[in-house]
């Protein structure tokens, strides 16, 4: 019956349930990444995990490698919470979704990604570099010049109106500027938060970056997906929640050896996966 009512009160079920936690834990060279998460209330097919990423070795890193859009990245780990209608009448009428998934990415010669400030900017050059490259190809590079051109053929605009046309183009289908990444404070540790989103969408991603060494950088990206946009209200203040909860649990510290069956065996001992859980403000 509580459930119930809190449920009335939020307007939705699912979520991350925050009593219901898993810790895991990865060596990532000479740092131990810890992260303390609620369990996903979606039943899916545990993959066995990987406990050791070697990403400082070139081969190992190419070999591990996964490439989405502009982004190349080693995977580590995700999580994912749907939120649903208290009373669910068709299949498909989730709310959204969160995902947190953590990656590994290289920084470009030049970048020092120990530097906060340049990798700020190297996020921000990389994304606009990528989508606005004078030649469209695979995986969406050059996809604003794409659009671009197709605009172009309207030889009946003026100036001015195919300005305004074009722009509204790429906000809609392309990639739009997005916000310069700033600089966040969780547990006294500085992140780079960067941000993808369009104008008059409701969906986004923010992402957090730490240098793990001058040539790397972890990322915790939260992928905000919004289902029914006329819903989005009732959830989006519970997962911007567990997204700042979530990053509080993030730890990044340095090696220090353990005992062999610390490191091999994360921690599982929180109650089994449900169908659909209740977040805990």
């Amino acid at each position: 019956m509580k459930k119930l009512i809190k449920a009335l009160g939020r307007g939705f079920v699912g979520g991350a349930d925050f009593t219901q936690l898993i810790t895991e834990r990865f060596i990532l060279e000479d740092k131990i990444l810890k992260v303390t998460i609620p369990i996903s209330n979606v039943a899916a097919r545990q993959t066995p995990k990987e406990v050791n990423y070697p990403y400082r070795n070139k081969n190992w890193f190419s070999t591990h490698q996964r490439i989405y859009s502009h982004q190349t990245y080693v995977h580590i780990y995700t999580r994912v919470w749907v939120y649903l209608p208290i009373i669910g009448i068709l299949p498909s009428s989730e709310y959204g979704m969160l995902g947190c998934s953590f990656h590994i990415r290289k920084a470009p010669k030049g970048v020092n990604a120990l530097d906060n400030k340049a990798l700020g900017l190297w996020l921000n050059q990389e994304y606009d570099e990528y989508y606005n490259h004078p030649e469209p190809g695979e995986r969406g590079i050059g996809w604003n010049t794409k659009l671009r051109n197709e605009m172009s053929k309207h030889k009946t605009l003026d100036d001015e109106t195919m300005q305004i046309q074009t722009n509204a183009y790429i906000n809609a289908s392309g990639y739009p500027a997005i916000p310069a990444a700033t600089m966040v404070d969780v547990n006294n540790t500085q992140w780079v938060f960067f941000q993808l989103l369009k104008p008059n969408h409701r969906s986004r991603t923010d992402m957090y970056c730490l240098g793990l060494d001058e040539g790397h950088y972890l990322v915790v990206d939260f992928s905000h997906q919004v289902d029914r946009s006329d819903k989005h209200k009732k959830w989006r203040k519970a997962a911007n929640q567990t997204q700042q909860r979530v990053m509080e649990m993030v730890s990044l510290t340095d090696y220090v050896a353990e005992e062999p069956q610390t490191l091999l065996t994360n921690d599982t001992s929180s109650a089994p996966q449900t169908s659909f859980g209740q977040e805990t403000a």
